[in-house]
């Protein structure tokens, strides 16, 4: 199946993801910060990203965007999640992500069927 990369700073939620992901057939790593994210997207192809919007350092949307430069590592699709906060509205960050290159969005909460079903949608366009 498919090379996933999971990145957000909560490793409960990414473990999750991980978990959850692996039922179907795919290999899932981790990452818990957008800098070793982009790290791991630097050093071997993944077919898909999954990316959440806020967090330290680099965050979710400087992050896609450095991915759909033209010198970045290039990742099929990139899947943007958040929940949001008080200040910076999860329907913000993820309008702001789809700007600059995400191809799903998926708003916290979510349920696991919620994030199959975007991952096989987005591996069977990439397919097609």
């Amino acid at each position: 199946m498919a090379r996933i990369l999971v990145i957000d700073d909560v490793p409960a939620l990414t473990a999750l993801l991980r978990m959850t992901l692996e039922t179907q057939g795919h290999h899932v790593e981790e990452a818990h910060d957008g800098l070793s994210g982009l790290s791991k997207l630097e050093r071997e192809p993944f077919d898909l990203a999954i990316v959440d919007m806020m967090m330290p350092g680099l965050d979710g949307i400087e992050l896609i965007r450095r991915l759909r430069t033209r010198d970045a590592p290039q990742v099929p699709g990139i899947i943007a999640m958040s929940g949001g906060t008080d200040d910076f509205p999860a329907a913000f960050s993820l309008n702001l992500s789809a700007m600059h290159g995400a191809d799903r969005v998926l708003y916290k909460p979510f349920h696991n069927s919620e994030l199959v079903t975007a991952v096989g949608e987005l591996l069977a366009a990439r397919a097609a």
